[in-house]
């Protein structure tokens, strides 16, 4: 009898194990995200940068806040494709400078968005030339 419950509680722990682990040709489990490539990140920091020159220019010519608006929002959504840890103070802190200047222009003030803009500029262009060179 003891054999017995011995053999059973082997055949227990094997097929729970052989649930546990995937199966080779399996897809990924479903809901795990995929780590962004440097590519990726590369493209989302320069896509981060033409958005937020975009709003600077659209600004300065003095387009409707309604197209700055889209193009800080853009930008705003480019800068989430950055997934760099080392990056990620100060993706946070400019992302805030977006949103800062979004409402500056929503307030109508236009000296304060166009400063907060410049300054997150600079900041994703800092980014890129300190994401490029750890490369």
């Amino acid at each position: 009898m003891k054999l017995l419950n011995y053999k059973l509680l082997l055949l227990l722990i094997t097929l729970m194990a052989s649930a546990a682990t995937p199966l080779p040709g399996f897809a990924e489990v479903p809901g795990k995200t995929k780590n962004a490539t440097t590519a990726e990140v590369k493209q989302a920091l320069l896509n981060t940068i033409k958005a937020t020159e975009d709003a600077l220019k659209a600004l300065k010519s003095g387009a409707d806040p309604e197209t700055v608006q889209q193009h800080i929002s853009d930008a705003r959504q480019a800068v989430k494709g950055v997934e760099i840890n080392r990056l990620d103070v100060i993706r946070t802190r400019t992302s805030e400078k977006l949103k800062h200047a979004r409402q500056a222009l929503n307030k109508d003030e236009k000296s304060k968005t166009e400063e907060l803009l410049t300054e997150s500029l600079k900041n994703f262009q800092e980014m890129l030339r300190s994401f490029e060179s750890g490369i």
